[in-house]
């Protein structure tokens, strides 16, 4: 018991004294007195701790229920905290079920007021109507710039925007052009403003939804080629991107007639030529500089654009000053290979150490979205990362300006005239032939919802028609080249019918088309106005007639009215009047099952046969 010994200070002038054997046992008791006691307050600690756990659980379970009550609508007084417990919510569930059992089974129950305030009862949620969410579009949305259908008083003389180019109306006259559009007498000089003024300010993105064929393409391909022609170093100040191949060559096109007399080179990537010869086309090694920009405006599809980004060494986009996106729903609809997030990952790259040392731009490019349909999705629009944008949009009649619609979200031009046919499916392409003779349309474009329907449709319409007109037909299945070509010859009147898919039906210019017929119904808003836009274009008169089965009828007129198409007409093709065409159709009908079949045969003959094993 040595280690038990206390040996304690009595002072400078006292002995020290050794305790006896009944004072050890006594300090003993204490020290294990002491250690029972550390015990129990161990043991209490932990009690604590269990209790505060439990409690932090309430705590949480009291809050979910909160959000819960929140959730339905319903206000939560504001003396409510975090740290009430459940138990005060099953003392309100208990008042509530008496509240319910005094009102009576066949009564419906109120809340009371007192005791309930600021809760609700299970299931009285489902009783309940839930109320709409109207959505609220931002303000640039429902505040457009309106472009004037009648632009009187507007500056559509080329002579009158003093700050376009004098070379750029040279050949403005030259290609015949003597006046603007009313989209491009606004969108010009606005944007011929913000570059000016671009060295002092940033300027706005903006965004315009026109009609189809009301001259978007040079509201914006004129300002840009402007714009660069103070350069001289080669770099892709201006990229343009738009969804089909067909549609990029059309747009090329434009900028390279408005680009002659400068030192401004357009390229092209689409996938029509070998990705190499594109990378020649776009880059040239010098051995003092190195990798060196042969364009300085790139006209592209979203796919063929990530795959330069990624493959083609020396492809720089950093001085980029204009980001064009054309039929700029369809783009964004476009997933094909995630094109906006390489093309922002490459612009917000810090620019590698090299040679020369390269400078990162201060500011994005300026964007500009153009469509006849623009989307006011605010995710698609989100994407983009807008600076201040501002929309452009025509003045539609028609259309009111809501809270969920914005003015001119689908346009159409005012010259053009839309009507509907109500017949059977049997009936259907003998419809069709009479609607084209009793019109007497000579330059048509008719669409189908599929290649196949397409295909069937040109062989019942030559032998409907024989040597009466030219019928051909355009598909996804034709290569680019064949198609250009069928394209340029309906152009010159050379085709009198062309039936299409709605590959056709985005943004190519074709001038001077009669009429547009949808054979197969649009299923979308979108497809209709587009379909549409390949007639009445650049203030030509223009007709659509849309065939419809009568399940089909309540839907196209609902779906006409969200663009504020109240007044489309009906045209009525009546039964006697196909009566003596039975023969002619049953012929015709017969020579497209003999056509299918020997089609068919021709197919089976050409697939090589299968190698047996074993042969050699």
């Amino acid at each position: 018991m040595d280690l038990f010994v206390l040996n304690r200070h009595r002072g400078d002038n006292e002995d020290e004294k050794i305790p006896s054997a009944s004072s050890e046992q006594s300090k003993l008791n204490k020290i294990l007195q002491r250690v029972e006691k550390n015990r129990r307050n161990r043991s209490k600690r932990k009690e604590r701790e269990k209790l505060a756990k439990a409690a932090k659980q309430r705590t949480r379970e009291a809050r979910q229920i909160k959000r819960e009550l929140k959730a339905k609508i319903i206000p939560v007084p504001e003396n409510t905290t975090d740290e009430f417990t459940d138990q005060t919510v099953f003392e309100e569930a208990a008042t509530s079920e008496q509240s319910t059992k005094l009102e009576g089974n066949n009564k419906k129950w109120k809340p009371d007021s007192k005791g309930l305030e600021g809760f609700t009862v299970l299931g009285e949620a489902s009783l309940v109507k839930k109320q709409k969410v109207k959505r609220v579009l931002p303000k640039w949305l429902l505040n457009p710039t309106v472009i004037p259908s009648n632009p009187d008083g507007l500056p559509t003389a080329i002579s009158d925007i003093k700050k376009l180019d004098e070379g750029i109306c040279k050949l403005l006259s030259d290609n015949g052009v003597e006046k603007f559009f009313p989209v491009q007498a606004v969108v010009i000089p606005y944007l011929l403003r913000a570059i000016a003024n671009s060295c002092v300010i940033s300027p706005c993105d903006i965004c315009v939804s026109a009609p189809t064929g009301s001259g978007k393409t040079l509201a914006y391909a004129l300002p840009v080629i402007q714009a660069l022609k103070k350069y001289i170093a080669k770099k892709i100040r201006a990229l343009v991107i738009l969804p089909t191949q067909d549609l990029a060559t059309q747009v090329f096109k434009v900028f390279k007639t408005y680009s002659q007399g400068t030192r401004i080179d357009v390229g092209l990537v689409t996938g029509k030529n070998a990705f190499q010869v594109e990378q020649n086309q776009l880059i040239a090694e010098n051995k003092a500089f190195g990798l060196l920009s042969k364009v300085d405006i790139l006209v592209c599809t979203p796919g063929r654009l990530v795959d330069h980004l990624k493959l083609t060494k020396g492809f720089d986009l950093h001085e980029l000053e204009f980001l064009i996106i054309d039929e700029a729903d369809r783009v964004l609809e476009n997933v094909q290979n995630d094109w906006l997030y390489h093309l922002e990952k490459h612009l917000s790259e810090e620019a590698e150490q090299s040679s020369a040392i390269a400078v990162r731009r201060t500011r994005p490019p300026q964007k500009l979205l153009f469509s006849a349909t623009l989307s006011q999705d605010p995710e698609k629009l989100q994407k983009l990362s807008l600076f201040q944008p501002r929309l452009f949009t025509y003045d539609s009649p028609d259309a009111a300006n809501t809270s969920e619609h914005f003015i001119g979200k689908y346009t159409t031009p005012k010259e053009l005239i839309e009507k509907y046919v109500v017949t059977s499916l049997a009936l259907k392409p003998l419809v069709l032939y009479k609607l084209i003779n009793s019109e007497k349309l000579n330059k048509c474009i008719i669409f189908t919802h599929s290649v196949d329907s397409t295909h069937r449709l040109a062989i019942l319409l030559r032998a409907l028609f024989k040597d009466e007109l030219k019928v051909e037909e355009i598909s996804s299945s034709l290569q680019g080249n064949s198609r250009t070509a069928l394209i340029e010859k309906f152009t010159n009147k050379e085709i009198d019918l062309l039936v299409c898919t709605d590959a056709l039906a985005r943004g190519i210019d074709i001038p001077q088309v009669q009429c547009v017929i949808s054979y197969s119904a649009p299923k979308y808003l979108k497809t209709y106005i587009h379909r549409a836009g390949r007639t009445a274009r650049a203030g030509e008169a223009g007709l659509a007639v849309t065939l419809l089965h009568k399940p089909q009828l309540s839907k196209f007129k609902a779906m006409l009215e969200q663009a504020g198409k109240t007044n489309v007409e009906e045209l009525f093709i009546s039964a006697e009047d196909l009566e003596p065409l039975e023969k002619q159709y049953e012929e015709s009908l017969n020579e497209l099952k003999q056509s299918i079949e020997k089609e068919g045969k021709m197919l089976k003959k050409n697939k090589s046969p299968k190698t047996r094993k074993g042969n050699k």
